[in-house]
C-alpha cells in the first residue's frame, strides 16, 4: 500500500540539443579563421534540485521537481555497486508500466520519443506540442492520468502535426519498428488513442453496478472481455497477481479469457529477462555479515552473505523466472525481514490499475536509510496502538509483530512508483504474511521534502482560514509527517478478519473497493490515534503542542481535500487514496450531525474551519468502526455503499471554487520528478567494461532522464552511452 502526494526551464541540452551543437560548431569554424585564442573552460552543468519546469495550460498540471539524495558518497563502495545493479535493474523495467496502462502506451512513446530524436527539419510549433505531449505521456507511463485514471490529449499538437512530423522523422531516420507495419497505418490506429478523448476514456473504473472489466481501459485485459469471462475462471487464476487476460474465441464466435502469466517467456518477458540480468549481477554485492563456525575443533570467525538479504534477491529472480507467486511470496518474507543499508522493490505490487484490485503494477525503486530513529520507535510500539483501536476487541490482533520501519533516501523510481511517486510504502500485501511476519513501512523522506517554498505558502494563504495560518506554518509539515508514519506503520498492519471469513483475504470478498476501503482506515488510524500520550513519548511532538498539531493535521487533511476537488475531471473520484479521504471529509461535514468540523464561506470561498478537534476525533473513529466491520466480515455490498454515499461523487461547488483558486494562483495540479542518476566509474579489463565504482549526479533535466531510460531500458553495458 502507498500514501500518496506540476514555467518552462529546460535547457538547450535536451529539446534543442541539436541546434546547440550546429551553433557551437558554425562558431568554431569562426574562430578557426580568426587568430588563436585561449578557449575558455566548459562551464559545469548546474545541480537541478527543486523546480526546474511546469506543463500545461499556465504551467498548471505538472510540476518537474530535481530531488537529492545526500549522503550515498557515505556508503561503502560495495553498497553503492549494489545499488547501482539494483538501479539498472529498475530502469530495465520501466517499460512494462506503458503495457500495463494501456496496450497502446508503448507505442505512443516510442513513435513520440522516435520523432524527437529526428527532429530536423519539423517546425517549432509543431515540436513544442509534441515535446509538452511526450513529457505527458513519461510522466504518467501513457495516455491516462496516473491517479485520475482518465484519458488526457495533446494540448498543442493536432493529428496532421503528428503526420508530417511523422514523416519527417523517418526521412531523418527515425526506427519506428514497423515490420509489417506501415507508418500510415500505425498513426491511423494511434490517432483516436491520442486524439480522441472520447475513445476509452476510463483507465479504471470501480463505480458500483457497472462491468468494472468492460468499462476499463487498460492493458490487463484485452479489449472486448467482460467481468463474465473472468469468472469463468478458475479461482486460481482469478486470484493472481501477476497475469493479464488474453480474449480468444472459438470456432462458434464464443468468447472465452485466457491468463498470461509476467514471467520470462510470458507477458512482459523481455524485459524481466533483463531485470533479472542486472539482479544477479546485484547478488555479488550483498550485505556480509561476520559468523563463527567450528572447523576441526577450532572456532573460527568468517564473513558470508546475509541470508536473508541474499535469498529475497534469488527468490526475485526465481519469481520473474517461473512466474510462481509461491516464489514473490517467499521473496516477500526474506526481503521484509532485511534491514540493510539499501533497499529496493522491484516487483508487481499494488492493484490500484486493475479494476478488479488483483493484478500487480510493476514498480520499482532503489533507496539507502536516513535517520529513523523515531519511526522505529513508532514500530516498537504497534501492538500498543493495536489495543488503542476503537472497534471491538475480537478484530483486534493479539500479537503484533513490530513491521520494519525507515526513513530513507530514494535514489530512484520506476514504473507505477516513478517519476510519479508516492511519499511512503506499507509492503507486502499479502494479508497471511502481514499476520505472521509484519510488514516493512518505508517514508521517501527527500520526496516528501522535495516542494516549492512559494507554493506552499500559497496554498496556506489561499485554502486557510487567516485564523489557522499560523498554526498550519507552524505545524503542518509535522502533522503530514506524522499522518504518514501513523498511517503506514500502524495503519495498514492492524485489525483481522472475523473467524466467519475461515481465513479467506478481506480483499478478496470485497473486490475493486477494497484498496480505497484500506486506504480510508489507514489514514484514520492516523488521525485518529494522534491524541495518544504514547506519540509524545516516542517524541513526535511535545505535550504542550500535541493538540495544537492534532488540530493542524485535521486542518491540513481536510482542507487538502476540499483542494483535490478543482483536480478532479469530471463527477467521479476513481483514485483510491482520494476517495478515502473524500469519505472522511463529507462524513465529518454531513448535515445533522456536530463532529466539531465545519465548512465555512469568506469572501465567496469554503474553508475548512475545526472548532473541537476532539470531536472530530470522534467522528473518525465512527468511521474506522465501520470501515473494520467491512473489512473483518468481508461485507462488499456495505462497503460500496458507505463509499457511494460519502466518497465517490465530487463535489461540484467545492470543485469549481478549488479550481479558480488554484487557477488564479497558477498553482501545479501535480509533482514527476527528475531523480539523481547514478553513474558508473569503470576500468577495463579483458576489454570488457568493470565497475569500479559509482557517483551520485543530479544534473539531468526530465527529458535527458526519460531517454536515458529508454536507452538504458534495453541495454547490458554496465556503462551505456
Amino acid at each position: 500500500m502507498k500514501t500518496k502526494l506540476g514555467h518552462y526551464s529546460e535547457e538547450a541540452w535536451s529539446s534543442r540539443s541539436r541546434s546547440l551543437i550546429f551553433a557551437l560548431v558554425s562558431g568554431a569554424m569562426l574562430l578557426a579563421q580568426s587568430p588563436a585564442q585561449t578557449p575558455n573552460p566548459p562551464a559545469a552543468r548546474p545541480d537541478r534540485v527543486g523546480e526546474l519546469e511546469r506543463l500545461g495550460e499556465g504551467g498548471r498540471d505538472l510540476m518537474i521537481v530535481g530531488v537529492e539524495a545526500p549522503g550515498f558518497d557515505k556508503l561503502k563502495a560495495s553498497q553503492r555497486k549494489y545499488a547501482y545493479f539494483l538501479y539498472r535493474a529498475a530502469i530495465a523495467g520501466n517499460d512494462i508500466a506503458y503495457f500495463q496502462n494501456h496496450r497502446s502506451a508503448f507505442e505512443i512513446k516510442d513513435l513520440l520519443e522516435q520523432i524527437y530524436l529526428h527532429s530536423e527539419g519539423i517546425d517549432a510549433a509543431t515540436m513544442e506540442g509534441l515535446e509538452e505531449y511526450l513529457k505527458f505521456v513519461w510522466a504518467h507511463h501513457g495516455q491516462y492520468g496516473h491517479d485520475s485514471h482518465l484519458k488526457f490529449v495533446p494540448r498543442l499538437l493536432t493529428f496532421k502535426q503528428l503526420e508530417k512530423a511523422a514523416k519527417q522523422a523517418l526521412k531523418n531516420g527515425a526506427e519506428f519498428n514497423l515490420r509489417r507495419d506501415t507508418l500510415a497505418k500505425r498513426l491511423a490506429r494511434l490517432r483516436p488513442q491520442i486524439f480522441d478523448a472520447k475513445v476509452e476514456p476510463v483507465q479504471v473504473n470501480q463505480v458500483a453496478g457497472v462491468d468494472v472489466v468492460a468499462t476499463s481501459s487498460n492493458g490487463l485485459y484485452d479489449p472486448g472481455l467482460t467481468s463474465k469471462e473472468i469468472q469463468a475462471l478458475s479461482p486460481e487464476l482469478q486470484g493472481k497477481l501477476n497475469v493479464r487476460f488474453q480474449l480468444k474465441k472459438d470456432k462458434k464466435g464464443r468468447k472465452a479469457a485466457e491468463a498470461e502469466e509476467f514471467k520470462i517467456g510470458g507477458a512482459y518477458g523481455d524485459q524481466l529477462e533483463l531485470v533479472n540480468y542486472w539482479l544477479e549481477k546485484a547478488l555479488g554485492y550483498v550485505d556480509n555479515e561476520q559468523i563463527e563456525v567450528i572447523k576441526d575443533g577450532v572456532k573460527k570467525t568468517r564473513f558470508e552473505p546475509i541470508a536473508n538479504q541474499r535469498k529475497a534477491l534469488v527468490d526475485l529472480i526465481t519469481y520473474f523466472q517461473t512466474g510462481d507467486e509461491k516464489s514473490f511470496k517467499d521473496h516477500s518474507v526474506a526481503w521484509l525481514k532485511t534491514k540493510s543499508t539499501v533497499d529496493y522493490l522491484n516487483g508487481f505490487y499494488e492493484v490500484y490499475k486493475d479494476p478488479r484490485a488483483v493484478v500487480g503494477s510493476y514498480e520499482a525503486n532503489v533507496s539507502f536509510r536516513s535517520d529513523s530513529d523515531k519511526i522505529e520507535k513508532l514500530s516498537q510500539n504497534a501492538l500498543y496502538f493495536e489495543a488503542k483501536m476503537p472497534w471491538p476487541d475480537l478484530w483486534k490482533r493479539a500479537k503484533v509483530e513490530p513491521p520494519v520501519a525507515s526513513v530513507v533516501n530514494v535514489i530512484l523510481e520506476t514504473g507505477d512508483s516513478g517519476p510519479m511517486s508516492p511519499a511512503a510504502y506499507n509492503l507486502p500485501n499479502y494479508s497471511d504474511i502481514r499476520k505472521e511476519f509484519g510488514s516493512k513501512n518505508v517514508v521517501l523522506l527527500n520526496i516528501e521534502s522535495a516542494q516549492s517554498a512559494k507554493v506552499k505558502e500559497q496554498v496556506i494563504q489561499a485554502f486557510y482560514l487567516p485564523e489557522d495560518q499560523e498554526l498550519i506554518t507552524k505545524f503542518g509539515d509535522l502533522a503530514r509527517q506524522w499522518t504518514v508514519y501513523m498511517h503506514e506503520v500502524i495503519g495498514h498492519g492492524s485489525g483481522q478478519p472475523d473467524a466467519k471469513l475461515n481465513g479467506q483475504d478481506p480483499a478478496k470478498a470485497i473486490g475493486g473497493v477494497y484498496s480505497a476501503l484500506e486506504e480510508c482506515r489507514a489514514d484514520c488510524v492516523a488521525l485518529y490515534q494522534f491524541f495518544d500520550p504514547k506519540v509524545v513519548e516516542i517524541g513526535a511532538v511535545s505535550e504542550a503542542d500535541q493538540m495544537a498539531a492534532a488540530k493542524a493535521m485535521y486542518l491540513g487533511y481536510l482542507g487538502g481535500q476540499l483542494r483535490m476537488n478543482g483536480l478532479v475531471q469530471g463527477d467521479t473520484i476513481r483514485e483510491a487514496h482520494y476517495r478515502g479521504r473524500q469519505l472522511v471529509l463529507n462524513y465529518l461535514t454531513q448535515p445533522g450531525t456536530d463532529f466539531g468540523v465545519a465548512l465555512v464561506q469568506k469572501d465567496g470561498h469554503s474553508f475548512v474551519q475545526v472548532t473541537d478537534v476532539q470531536k472530530a476525533r470522534t467522528g473518525v473513529g465512527d468511521i474506522l468502526v465501520k470501515l473494520q466491520t467491512f473489512k473483518s466480515n468481508g461485507d462488499k455490498e456495505g462497503v460500496e455503499k458507505f463509499f457511494a454515499d460519502f466518497g465517490t461523487k465530487v463535489n461540484k461547488d467545492w470543485q469549481a471554487d478549488a479550481k479558480g483558486r488554484m487557477d488564479a494562483l497558477n498553482l501545479p495540479r501535480a509533482r514527476a520528478f527528475v531523480f539523481p542518476q547514478l553513474v558508473p566509474v569503470v576500468d577495463q579489463k579483458n576489454d570488457r567494461d568493470v565497475l569500479r565504482d559509482v557517483t551520485l549526479e543530479t544534473k539531468e533535466t526530465f527529458t535527458e532522464q526519460m531517454l536515458r531510460f529508454s536507452r538504458w531500458a534495453k541495454s547490458r553495458e554496465i556503462a551505456p552511452k
